[in-house]
C-alpha cells in the first residue's frame, strides 16, 4: 500500500523551516504541499527544499485538503501541518497502525499520556465537548474528533463523500466515518507550540460551525 503525505500551509514559513527538514522522505512515496496562497516566502522556501508544491484550488481547510487527494497518487493520505502543532514522528506511527486495517487513524491530543502546549482551556473544552456531542449522536468513542493529524484510506475518503471546506473538514471526515462504520482508531499524541504563523483558527466563527455540522450530519444521508 503507498502513502502520500499532503502538509497543508499558509504563511507557515518559520515552520516549514524547523519542521519539515524532520520529515524523513523515506516515511512516504509522494510529498506534497498544498499551499493556500502564501505570502511570506513559504513556497519559495518549500521549493527550495525540494518539495512539490501545489496551489489549492479550493478555499479553506477543507478545499486545501480536497486539492491534496485529488493530486496524489496513493492508496492512503497523510494530513499534517507544519506549524509545530504536530510532531513528524506521528508519520510513521499513523501509517504503521493502519497497516493492521484501519480506515482512519486519529492522533489524539487528550489522550492520558499527551501533553498539549499549544491549546489553552477554552479550546481544549470546545473540543472535548464537540468530541462528546459527537460520540453522543453518532455512537462513537473517540477522544480528539477535530485534529487534523491522521491517515485515511484513498477508499474511506471517497465512502464519506467529503464536502466540508473550512475549520470544520476533519470534525466531518470523523463524524462521516463513524456513519459509515469505518474501522477507526486513536493513537495517543501530543500538541506542541506553534512556530511563528498566525494562528487561523477563530473561536467563536470555528465553534458555531462546529455545531452547524453537527447539525447538518445529522439529517444527510451519505
Amino acid at each position: 500500500m503507498s502513502n502520500t503525505l499532503i502538509v497543508l500551509t499558509l504563511n507557515e514559513i518559520d515552520g516549514v523551516r524547523e519542521i519539515m527538514p524532520k520529515i524523513d522522505r523515506r516515511w512516504v512515496d509522494e510529498i506534497l504541499i498544498v499551499d493556500g496562497g502564501s505570502t511570506d516566502g513559504t513556497v519559495e522556501e518549500c521549493t527550495k527544499m525540494g518539495f512539490t508544491v501545489i496551489t489549492q484550488k479550493i478555499k479553506g481547510h477543507g478545499g486545501a485538503i480536497i486539492t491534496g487527494i485529488q493530486a496524489s497518487k496513493s492508496d492512503n493520505i497523510v494530513i499534517f501541518g507544519p506549524d509545530g502543532n504536530h510532531e513528524p514522528e506521528e508519520i510513521p506511527r499513523l501509517i504503521k497502525k493502519q497497516q493492521e486495517g484501519f480506515d482512519q487513524v486519529i492522533i489524539s491530543r487528550f489522550s492520558k499520556t499527551s501533553q498539549n502546549l499549544d491549546a489553552g482551556l477554552i479550546d481544549g473544552f470546545g473540543n472535548k465537548m464537540f468530541t462528546i456531542l459527537m460520540n453522543f449522536l453518532f455512537h462513537g468513542n473517540l477522544t480528539d474528533a477535530l485534529n487534523e493529524s491522521r491517515i485515511i484510506t484513498r477508499k474511506a475518503f471517497e465512502e464519506i463523500k467529503f464536502d466540508a471546506l473550512e475549520l470544520d473538514s476533519t470534525f466531518q471526515m470523523s463524524i462521516r466515518g463513524l456513519k459509515k462504520k469505518q474501522k477507526m482508531i486513536e493513537i495517543d499524541g501530543n500538541e506542541g507550540r506553534r512556530i511563528g504563523g498566525k494562528r487561523k483558527m477563530k473561536r467563536i466563527p470555528t465553534g458555531t460551525r462546529l455545531l452547524k455540522r453537527l447539525i447538518i450530519e445529522l439529517f444527510t444521508k451519505i
